[in-house]
């Protein structure tokens, strides 16, 4: 969330007040950004004004005051928009009023997925007064929003377009951009208006770079030694120009007024082993270089040619009995895994990935279906809940028995739970479909698999699986659970 801009008193009841049982709502949504406070005719007194007066002049019932409060409409993480949103979905709103279609969202698809989808789907009715759109002039209703939506969003566009802008002058004065996250080792000061060194941090990236620089630590190896989350951290640190005293935008390179922590001769020759490695790296076209892990010790396996003449082969070998150019791959001498042909292993982890393409999709197709069939029955019962949830209230109205009310209660907190329930449904969906789409394309791979060059075949390797371990006999094969199910492939190979 953004600074918020001046407390404004409402002569309506704001949404986080009022009761459990008030229904048939008309929601007043406003929303300011500090990004738009500064241009005439956005502030919250102003909106809320225009909205007030055409409300007291039609008499609309149960006003109730949505704001969110420097909040951007890129995005619908806003605490007033959700609990609106929510409110529609039990049926409680009826009517939304804004100030302007913009205020709703800064997007094409923000604005037209809560017309045409959360609107209509909660039968509710929407006014925009400034833009004059009202859902209930069905006639130009549908040819505005698409028009002013478009608007809407080019309208954010030049606005990006300012505040890039002001981020390169920031760069080339040599200041911090002002936002986001700082490196590991400085923290950004809005009183000093730049970057400022931690000490203690500074002493660990320092670290980074000397552990690095000696060509006997990987940026696993230093992560796990220095206490950071991964190796991508140590990799982002060692690639950060920021260190030497640099402002980096959009590629280009400033020279900054912050302190430096690392001198140029340290930093340049990080880059030049980073470089060294990468290109070493990129010469293996073997199938399963650097994703094989030894099971027995946690070392990495390599490839290596074993024998002579005719009778060479290519074998698969843990680092830590056979690694004697690379003392630092080593993490117990005394291993007892096993020496494994490489084309084997190859040969099987491929088939386990084309098998597990065709079988894994019909069981997925089986499960998307369920899901719906769930959301479906879950659906119909919220509805059901609803009708008996109003007919409940209406009675309570009539009679003012306690009892009703209690009643009405526990019916609300049903829909709640099944409302939780049908999102998760919906949820469960999408991730199937998702997959789904992913094992089709892989079900295409026996037919290419023969075309491949051995790099197009690592690649694809590479895509899909995140490790590979062998056990005494045992290969375990681990895809990336991001990509696909928590799923591994087992074989026994005694």
């Amino acid at each position: 969330m953004k600074e918020k801009s001046k407390n404004i008193k409402f002569c309506f009841p704001v949404y986080d007040s009022i009761s459990e049982d008030l229904t048939n709502i008309t929601a007043l949504y406003l929303r300011v950004s500090t990004d738009m406070q500064a241009q005439e005719g956005y502030g919250l007194d102003f909106q809320f004004d225009a909205i007030r007066k055409y409300v007291q002049a039609f008499n609309i019932p149960n006003p109730v005051i949505f704001v969110d409060d420097g909040y951007t409409g890129m995005n619908i993480d806003r605490p007033a928009f959700q609990e609106m949103n929510r409110l529609m979905n039990l049926g409680r709103v009826k009517f939304v009023i804004t100030y302007s279609l913009d205020r709703i969202g800064r997007t094409q698809m923000i604005i037209l997925k809560f017309l045409k989808e959360q609107c209509e789907k909660c039968h509710c009715d929407f006014f925009a007064v400034k833009d004059n759109i009202d859902s209930r002039s069905k006639q130009t209703y549908g040819i505005l929003i698409s028009i002013l939506s478009i608007f809407a969003e080019f309208d954010h566009d030049a606005i990006v377009a300012k505040l890039s802008l002001g981020r390169q002058q920031r760069a080339m004065d040599g200041l911090w951009k002002g936002g986001g996250i700082a490196p590991v080792g400085y923290k950004y000061s809005k009183e000093t208006n730049t970057l400022e060194v931690i000490p203690e941090d500074a002493i660990r990236v320092k670290k980074v770079f000397e552990m690095y620089n000696t060509n006997e630590y990987s940026p696993r190896l230093i992560a796990e030694a220095l206490g950071f989350s991964s190796d991508v951290v140590v990799f982002n640190i060692l690639k950060n120009r920021t260190y030497i005293g640099e402002i980096t935008f959009r590629g280009e390179q400033y020279k900054g007024i912050h302190q430096r922590i690392i001198e140029d001769d340290v930093f340049f020759k990080a880059q030049d082993i980073l470089q060294s490695r990468s290109v070493t790296r990129q010469c293996s076209n073997y199938l399963l270089s650097s994703i094989v892990y030894c099971g027995v010790c946690n070392a990495k396996m390599r490839y290596m040619k074993w024998g002579k003449g005719k009778n060479q082969q290519l074998k698969l070998l843990c680092y830590s009995k056979y690694g004697s150019s690379s003392p630092h791959m080593k993490l117990d001498p005394n291993c007892t895994n096993d020496i494994y042909d490489a084309h084997i292993v190859e040969e099987y982890v491929v088939q386990a990935l084309l098998d597990f393409a065709v079988q894994y999709s019909d069981d997925i197709k089986k499960n998307n279906i369920s899901v719906d069939e769930i959301a479906t029955k879950l659906t119909e019962e919220y509805e059901k809940l609803d009708a008996q949830y109003q007919r409940v209230i209406k009675a309570y109205t009539v009679l003012g028995d306690e009892d009703l009310l209690k009643q009405a209660q526990e019916i609300q907190n049903n829909m709640r739970r099944l409302g939780r329930e049908i999102e998760t449904a919906k949820e469960k969906k999408e991730v199937s479909v998702s997959i789904e789409d992913r094992i089709n394309l892989i079900r295409t791979l026996p037919d290419m698999w023969a075309e491949m060059t051995a790099k197009q075949r690592q690649n694809v390797v590479r895509e899909l699986v995140e490790k590979v371990v062998i056990t005494n006999g045992h290969i375990d094969i681990y895809l990336y659970k991001s990509k696909y199910n928590d799923l591994s492939f087992m074989k026994n190979d005694d």
